[in-house]
This record gives structure tokens, C-alpha cells and sequence, in this order.
């Protein structure tokens, strides 16, 4: 028994932070130092910072601290690239750099690499772009293979004068009050919405949201407005309003929404650059009354955080809006692939989820978490064949809709 066709299945990767500009890894450290890897080496001790800083080469510097991380799932993915893509079956050490460089940079410095990569070896049908409304861009990415989503952390949970004074301006209206942050919102939705699959959130895991009424909203935003200090009564009130429009947008466009939860940012103290810990999302239930209210809005969930797995099925079992994406960040690891996977394959009909995202920011790196997903999704629906819960045509059928044909429907693609 063998489920080798789940390898050739086209995946739509929901969320990533590549630069369509430049796609692929211009420099080997995008690939050999991305943040995961960096940050195992940091939980180590070593001085991943200083090693750059002063090194002509880090790369070749930091590689004899590899071998503490060879144990890791991000170290497996990237053993995956440099074989995958370079052709390289040896575990990088300062010995061999100068060849594995030589490998990754003449890819980068062929014209054809790029096209190459997509068409025959990503096997991915479209990939998500992470674009900051706030900011003017060139729309030059190719949208046949490319669309975007609207990342909206600093006009929620980071709402300020600031980033308010932002909207205004490539808007072009004034959002002096609710309804004007509603009409600009919308104005700079409308002129994107051609080119976008969803809106995404990230939540922080402490912030909780609740349904606010309009004049208490209105008169905590008019303090933020006007430039006044706000108390932490207030902060919870402006970023609930400010979901509250969001979602109202949303509704008006039919445009779905990620929320990424259970991570805690910019933590004293923890790994440069992530600076961020998974923990429980609180609010879960206050978050229910928004999916009830905007029940015609699909809601995509996106965890790092393991152990809240079970509520989030039960959730999405109970609200036919509610939908659970992939394996985010400190889920991203064979064993918690799994769980999750197990988990909602049992709990949920197979409609109600999407089965990959990679959370690259080179095409170097969606190859090698792909190899793990489908490994690893292969791995499961081999297990459930084996104990005789489905068939064989059942478990290929599962991992085409959830790789392939749920981002097909859910995001209108």
C-alpha cells in the first residue's frame, strides 16, 4: 500500500512573505540561515548577530554549529532543499561550502532558475502574497501564480493615530471618526480587491475581543484620533470596534479572513527575529460571538499554538463558517502535524480544511516545507488505511481536497 500520488498533488500555499520581485534566494543565507534555523542556533547559545555582523562569509562561520540542529525538522527541510534543488546529499560543513555556494549561486544568477523552480519542482498552483494595505505598491506580480493577502495587524490589534494617518493617505479620504475609517477602509479594499484572496490578522495570544457597542467605540476612537492616552480598557474596546469594521468590510467585499493566533510578539528577551512564544489564545469564546454575528463571513484559523488543537475543531465544527488552515510556525513539526491532522480528519468533514501553507520567504523554502507536509499527510492517511478507516481512494481523495480543491472553493482561486 502506498499513497505516492499525494507527491504530485498541486498545493496552494495560503500564506507566505515572499517577495514576488525577487522570488527566489538571491544569497545563500536565505536559505541556510532563514529564521527557523536561526533560531535553533540561538536557543543554543550561539551568536548568530555577532557571527554576521563581523564575518565576511557568516554562512561558512556559523556552518560548524549545524551539526547541534541536525536533529530538528527545519534541518530535515532544509536537507531536502539543498538535495531537491542543488543536488548537494551532504550535510553542509566549511569543508564543502565553497561547492554548495558555488550551487546555490549560479541558480540564483540563471535567468531561467525562477521559472524553472515553479514549473518543476514546487508543483504549486498559486502562493499568497503578504501586502500591507497601507503602503502603495506596484502591481507587477503574475497573477496567474500569485494573489494577495491583505495583512491588517496595524489597523486592529496595533490601530494608532499613525497607521490611521496611513490610511488616510492612500485612501484619500479623512477617518476622523468610525465611519470614516469604515469608508476608507472599504475605498482601499475596492481598489485591491481584484487581486486579493483574503485578509489576515495576526491576534496577540493575550488580547481578548468582544462585540462593542457603536457610541462606545466611537468615543474611545475619538481619543485615539485626537491623540490622547488611552487606558487598557480603551485598547480593548479600539481593537474590537476597529475587528468589528474590518468584518464589516469583509461582509460587504465577500472577502474571507485568516486570524493568526496563539503567539505572543516582540517578547524581551526571546530569539531575535521572531522574539515571540506560543501560548493559549485567550478570548476563544468572546471570538465565537463574532463568528456568529458574521456568520456569513468565512473565518480561516491559523495556530502556533499545539494545545489549544481540540477547541479549535470543536469550534469549527460547531460554525459552519469557521475553517482551520494549515500548521503554523511553532506547529510546524512532524508530531504536531500529525496530531492536528489525526485530530481533524476525525472531527470535521474534509471540507472544512486547508491542508498547507509554508510560510517561505523564498521558493527555496516552500519546497522543503512542502516535502514535510506531504510526508507527513502521507504518513497519516497511510495509518488510517492500515487500521481500516478509509480506503485507499478515500485518503487520495482527502488530501487533493485539502491541499487542492478547499483554497480552490474557499478563496474563490
Amino acid at each position: 500500500m502506498g499513497l505516492e500520488v499525494i507527491d504530485s498533488i498541486p498545493l496552494i500555499d495560503v500564506h507566505t512573505h515572499i517577495n514576488f520581485e525577487e522570488p527566489t534566494a538571491k544569497d545563500p543565507s536565505q536559505i541556510l540561515l532563514y529564521h527557523y534555523i536561526a533560531t535553533e542556533l540561538r536557543s543554543m547559545g550561539v551568536p548568530v548577530e555577532e557571527i554576521e555582523a563581523k564575518s565576511e562569509d557568516p554562512v561558512k562561520d556559523l556552518l560548524p554549529y549545524l551539526k547541534l540542529i541536525r536533529n530538528t525538522a527545519t534541518y530535515w527541510c532544509l536537507r531536502q532543499i539543498l538535495s531537491g534543488l542543488y543536488e548537494f546529499d551532504e550535510d553542509p560543513e566549511p569543508d564543502n561550502w565553497s561547492r554548495l555556494r558555488e550551487a546555490i549561486i549560479n541558480k540564483a544568477e540563471d535567468k531561467g532558475w525562477t521559472e524553472r523552480l515553479i514549473k518543476e519542482k514546487l508543483n504549486v498552483e498559486k502562493i499568497f502574497l503578504t501586502i500591507n494595505p497601507l503602503e502603495e505598491f506596484k502591481v507587477g506580480f503574475d497573477r496567474r501564480l500569485y494573489v494577495a493577502s491583505l495583512r491588517l495587524d496595524s489597523l486592529i490589534g496595533g490601530l494608532s493615530k499613525e497607521s490611521i494617518t496611513m490610511l488616510e493617505k492612500v485612501s484619500g479620504s479623512e477617518a476622523s471618526n468610525l465611519e470614516g475609517f469604515h469608508e476608507c477602509l472599504l475605498k482601499r479594499f475596492k481598489e485591491l480587491r481584484d487581486l486579493t484572496a483574503t485578509a489576515a490578522i495576526s491576534f496577540q495570544s493575550p488580547e481578548v475581543y468582544v462585540p462593542v457597542d457603536q457610541p462606545l467605540g466611537e468615543e474611545v476612537y475619538n481619543k485615539l484620533y485626537q491623540g490622547r492616552p488611552l487606558l487598557e480598557r480603551d485598547l480593548r474596546i479600539i481593537r474590537s470596534i476597529a475587528l468589528s469594521i474590518v468584518l464589516n468590510v469583509c461582509r460587504e467585499l465577500k472577502l474571507p479572513i485568516q486570524i493568526m493566533i496563539g503567539v505572543v510578539r516582540d517578547l524581551p528577551g526571546a530569539s531575535p527575529p521572531d522574539y515571540a512564544i506560543a501560548f493559549k489564545q485567550e478570548g476563544l469564546l468572546e471570538l465565537c460571538r463574532f463568528f456568529s454575528i458574521y456568520d456569513d463571513v468565512s473565518f480561516h484559523l491559523i495556530s502556533a499554538y499545539r494545545f489549544q488543537s481540540h477547541e479549535l475543531a470543536i469550534i469549527a465544527k460547531n460554525y459552519p463558517n469557521v475553517y482551520l488552515i494549515g500548521y503554523w510556525w511553532y506547529c510546524f513539526y512532524p508530531e504536531s502535524i500529525t496530531g492536528h491532522l489525526l485530530e481533524r480528519l476525525q472531527l470535521l468533514p474534509m471540507g472544512k480544511l486547508c491542508g498547507f501553507f509554508s510560510d517561505a520567504y523564498v521558493l527555496e523554502w516552500i519546497y522543503g516545507k512542502a516535502a514535510l507536509v506531504r510526508k507527513v499527510t502521507r504518513e497519516v492517511l497511510e495509518s488510517m488505511v492500515r487500521r481500516g478507516f478509509y480506503s485507499e481512494e478515500l485518503a487520495e481523495e482527502i488530501s487533493r481536497v485539502i491541499f487542492l480543491e478547499n483554497p480552490r472553493r474557499l478563496y474563490k482561486l
